[in-house]
């Protein structure tokens, strides 16, 4: 008669406030480098955006969109989401969070020169 293996040992929990990742999202710092590059996407995004109000200002009856407005304020948020999310550390910041908040700043940033290009005249 053979005895019985003993029961596995239960894992430990995470401790709290620690990150916990699993085996396919990004890591933390590849999160906070995207977010430096976002703020980079984000000058390429505010010469789109200029060019789109430019040629609406030259063409035709020569006013912007009624949205320009609107686009720089997506714009500016954009960089503020993007300098929370690169510089606030990992206690204060989630990782979950921090993940969020990049994926929105690009949202914004992409948001600028589509609601510039908006013109309704």
């Amino acid at each position: 008669m053979t005895t019985p293996a003993p029961p596995p040992a239960p894992t430990p929990a995470p401790a709290a406030g620690s990150a916990t990742v699993g085996p396919f999202a990004p890591s933390p710092a590849a999160v906070r480098v995207s977010a430096a590059l976002g703020l980079l996407a984000l000058v390429l995004a505010y010469g789109v955006w200029l060019l789109v109000v430019l040629h609406q200002a030259y063409r035709g009856d020569g006013t912007s969109g009624p949205l320009v407005d609107a686009s720089l304020w997506s714009m500016k948020l954009s960089a503020v989401v993007g300098v929370v999310a690169l510089a606030l550390p990992r206690t204060v910041l989630g990782h979950a969070a921090r993940v969020r908040a990049v994926w929105a700043q690009y949202a914004l940033a992409v948001a600028g020169p589509v609601l510039a290009a908006v013109h309704f005249g």
